[in-house]
């Protein structure tokens, strides 16, 4: 007979037998409910189209583009994020680091604590009261900031009591009477920073110059001037500056590894960058580490736990607030209006009427869709 003995210095574990009141199985108490929910999911889904008429549009045309022309509703806060920050920022990399983020929260919170249960911490009701609000309010403030709201707010504040005057915003005034005093001028730049109009302001409207002794690339007036000199700033082997080397234009590498191998006559655009790239990711990162530095303070964040309550209601309250922005307050060019003058393209034809070209004989037009009618 052998005898199976533990290797020197291993632990023995057990597993501890759980009674039948600790489990539960897959049925009848997992397929059951969702058995029911599928069952009232599928009433209520037909109760809503007999209520409620959802016509679809015309068959897509390539030589049509509605205005506005939005994405379905689930992929509605990726188009709204493309209108704050680079295109391929908001797009890919954004995204896919939230998603990396999410699949990474069970490696990260370890703990057992409160597990499978709602608002199971201490302190957890209060975290997300407070990270839902926090969150809300950051994300209309920096929406409102980027499309300008608060400096045409600020302007039309005099109508509100019945007069015809209007502001003017502190950012448009000209120059300023301390302007001429000591460090007048550095003061003057961080005012117009502060009053800037919007994000994009930072790249065309904010202005300012500070002289140096040299001054590398094409400028010779001994001054850096943003945006002027920081908009075409040279990679230093780019080709064309410091070291020259011949176009590689005819060169077996293809023209997208050309671009990061060898980016002949490469330049920076770093206010273009500063706006669609640093200012956003900044926000991005700066306000959630804000949110845990004020639980800490405030005591009531004291675990991993808590923590990853806080950053996954922002996520949400994000998630479903830009969702409701595209959806509601984005109007003809992707502007932001209020609900009411969000175009509905079914009861306005005239947004996608189609056009047809010249040469195209003439034909009886549906003035309902706006579509030609055939035999």
């Amino acid at each position: 007979m052998a005898v199976i003995t533990q290797r020197a210095g291993a632990k023995e574990t057990v597993r501890q037998k759980r009674e039948r009141e600790q489990e539960l199985l897959v049925w009848p108490d997992l397929v059951f409910v969702e058995f029911i929910c599928a069952v009232l999911f599928t009433v209520a889904f037909v109760l809503l189209s007999v209520m409620f008429n959802a016509p679809l549009l015309n068959k897509a045309n390539p030589s049509i583009t509605p205005d506005p022309s939005k994405a379905p509703w689930y992929f509605m806060n990726l188009q709204e994020l493309l209108l704050h920050m680079d295109k391929g920022l908001a797009g890919v990399v954004v995204p896919t680091l939230l998603l990396v983020a999410l699949a990474v929260v069970p490696y990260v919170d370890r703990s057992n604590e409160g597990q499978g249960g709602w608002f199971a911490t201490a302190n957890a009701v209060r975290i997300t009261v407070f990270s839902f609000i926090y969150t809300g309010f950051w994300l209309t403030t920096c929406i409102l900031w980027d499309d300008g709201a608060h400096v045409r707010v600020y302007e039309r504040l005099p109508m509100l009591y019945g007069s015809d005057n209007r502001l003017e915003w502190p950012g448009n005034k000209g120059r300023l009477f301390w302007e001429d005093w000591w460090l007048g001028d550095f003061f003057r730049v961080i005012y117009d920073f502060i009053f800037l109009n919007n994000r994009v302001a930072v790249r065309d409207a904010w202005e300012w110059s500070l002289p140096v002794p040299f001054q590398p690339g094409n400028g010779t007036d001994g001054h850096l001037d943003w945006p002027k000199d920081f908009s075409e700033v040279p990679l230093p082997l780019n080709g064309t500056w410091i070291w020259h080397w011949s176009d590689p234009q005819d060169s077996w590498m293809p023209a997208w590894l050309r671009r990061i191998a060898y980016p002949y006559d490469g330049h920076l655009d770093i206010p273009a960058i500063t706006a669609e790239y640093i200012l956003p990711i900044i926000m991005m990162i700066g306000l959630p580490i804000l949110l845990i530095y004020m639980l800490r303070k405030l005591g009531w964040a004291h675990t991993v736990r808590d923590a990853m309550i806080a950053l996954f209601t922002g996520f949400i309250v994000v998630y479903i607030g830009l969702t409701t922005i595209g959806v509601a307050f984005r109007g003809e060019g992707q502007q932001l209006v209020p609900p009411t003058r969000v175009p509905n393209l079914e009861e306005y034809p005239q947004y996608r009427r189609y056009v047809p070209p010249s040469d195209t004989p003439l034909a009886i037009i549906d003035t309902r869709t706006g579509m030609p009618l055939h035999g």
